[in-house]
């Protein structure tokens, strides 16, 4: 029996005075951070939160959303992260589909709540407006603050099975629309809790968050590890690359996760000589490749002591999978420039093919994992489930191949999935976007490279007969209802988009339109 806050009392009656968080000039110490974590559970109980209840959190980064979860964590409820880019239509399918009950939800964000919330989200009870005047709505609403209780009031943290819920993150897997990935504790104590070893941190690191703290990067890395540890956070609203700079000169940093797009910004901006960068011990970073010429500046303006690391993970094989130190040779190109690493201890990864047969060395197959990190499923989605865990094997959809020493690259994405600047991309939300529109009759979106953010998304459409629309129309509309980071940097119209012989649209054959062939 166990529970999640466990860790953040600990470092509380250990080192109640040692600063935990360092956010927008204040601090908060484990012994403030307990405090507050206490009040909103009183509150929460108050409320008539109970546990296996979820609880979604639709917040701008800052403190409290960090106290919310530690506080949902002592009940026993489950929480529910979620991007604050979403769109109305994003943010209703998320509730629906995950069945929570109540919302934390920044006042920013409030008027995209749909009107019709109380019937397209029947499970949703209540909702709490953090920051600001609650709106008006069917579901009652009110101000986050009425969630501030007695912390003396609050009950013990709950003893929980390590089979019991603790977040339920939101992600589309290999296909179709997202869905919401069950983890429980046994999943975090299996690869959260062990993460600070595999990446060799300490209790005195000093880790610079810039990350949005809804995605498992940062709950991983960057929550968890702190708390596990005991150790120190400067926390920044959003990511800028000088409020990076000047942090980690100001509060000597000693890690930095990161996706490589921020490493880029933040070692190629051009006042990074005016800061002492010295501090930096570690730098963890996925999602994509780090270019050679981007580890050579972070080297050079670290005086070449930093110990850059790529891994390889997905949601529903909880965060981290396997790790690779990614290193310059004596030419300078990178050593093994395609590795993701090896697996992790506790973690099995094999390249299976299409009947599940484990393939020879340098064959390209299907990556799967299995271990204690494996998800429970996808929420009340028992066929998605048993698509995705076979004979207790996660397919991934990514295509990857193994060399003799254990190391394995990732080939190509069985799922269409795109990865820009970390945040992950699904074809079929904006394509759902696109058919929407009145002229679409057929929508498809494919990655495009950047130079910048490794991938963006491209679209293509057909138009229904007789219909007209200019492709920056259809854009506007695309920025109407997804979230920022989905919209296509650029559509394209053509007269019929190129299909198999079942009629299904060859996404591949649009990325060779894209290349020109």
């Amino acid at each position: 029996m166990s529970n999640r806050a466990d860790a953040l009392i600990r470092q509380a009656r250990l080192q109640p005075d040692k600063a935990a968080l360092y956010f927008e000039g204040e601090s908060w110490t484990y012994a403030r951070l307990l405090h507050d974590a206490q009040s909103y559970a009183a509150g929460f109980a108050n409320a008539g939160m109970r546990r296996g209840q979820k609880l979604g959190l639709m917040l701008e980064t800052s403190p409290t959303f960090i106290v919310l979860e530690y506080a949902a964590f002592m009940l026993g409820i489950v929480v529910v992260p979620m991007n604050m880019h979403y769109r109305t239509n994003e943010i209703e399918h998320v509730l629906g589909t995950c069945e929570v009950e109540f919302l934390v939800i920044e006042a920013a964000f409030a008027d995209r709540l749909p009107a019709d919330l109380h019937v397209r989200c029947p499970a949703l009870t209540r909702i709490f407006v953090h920051g600001g005047v609650p709106v008006a709505a069917a579901v009652p609403v009110e101000d986050a603050a009425r969630l501030l209780g007695d912390p003396a009031a609050a009950a013990a943290p709950a003893a929980l099975d390590t089979d019991e819920l603790a977040l339920m993150l939101y992600t589309s897997a290999t296909t179709g629309k997202a869905k919401g990935v069950m983890l429980s504790i046994g999943n975090l104590e299996s690869n959260y809790d062990r993460t600070p070893e595999w990446l060799g941190l300490a209790s005195d690191e000093v880790t610079l968050c810039a990350l949005p703290l809804y995605n498992t990067f940062s709950l991983n890395q960057c929550i968890n590890a702190l708390m596990f540890l005991g150790a120190t956070m400067v926390l920044l609203r959003r990511f800028d690359p000088v409020a990076c700079l000047a942090a980690i000169q100001e509060h000597r940093c000693t890690f930095f996760p990161a996706v490589p797009t921020m490493l880029q910004k933040v070692f190629n901006h051009p006042s990074v000589a005016q800061y002492d960068l010295t501090s930096v011990r570690r730098i963890v970073t996925g999602g994509a490749p780090v270019p050679a010429a981007v580890l050579a500046r972070v080297h050079e303006c670290t005086d070449h002591q930093v110990v850059v690391i790529t891994g390889y993970g997905l949601t529903e094989a909880t965060a981290l999978n396997s790790i690779h130190e990614v290193r310059l040779g004596e030419d300078g190109h990178l050593h093994r420039p395609k590795s993701v690493g090896r697996a992790l201890p506790g973690i099995a990864i094999s390249i299976l093919d299409e009947a599940g047969r484990e393939v020879p060395y340098g064959t390209v197959g299907e990556i799967c994992i299995k271990g204690a990190c494996v998800m429970k499923g996808y929420y009340k989605l028992p066929e998605a489930t048993a698509e995705a865990i076979r004979d207790g094997w996660l397919h991934t959809g990514d295509l990857g191949q193994m060399d003799p020493d254990g190391h394995f690259s990732i080939v190509d994405r069985k799922k269409d999935l795109i990865i820009r600047g970390g945040q992950n991309i699904y074809p079929a939300d904006i394509e759902e976007a696109l058919y929407s529109h009145p002229a679409v009759a057929e929508a498809a979106v494919v990655a495009e490279p950047d130079d910048v953010m490794g991938e963006v998304p491209k679209a293509y459409v057909a138009l229904k007969p007789g219909a007209k629309v200019e492709p920056e129309a259809l854009l506007i509309h695309c920025r109407g209802v997804l979230a920022s980071y989905k919209v296509p940097t650029s559509l394209e119209i053509l007269d019929e988009l190129p299909k198999g012989p079942t009629g299904k649209i060859l996404r591949r054959s649009l990325s060779a339109v894209r290349r020109g062939e």
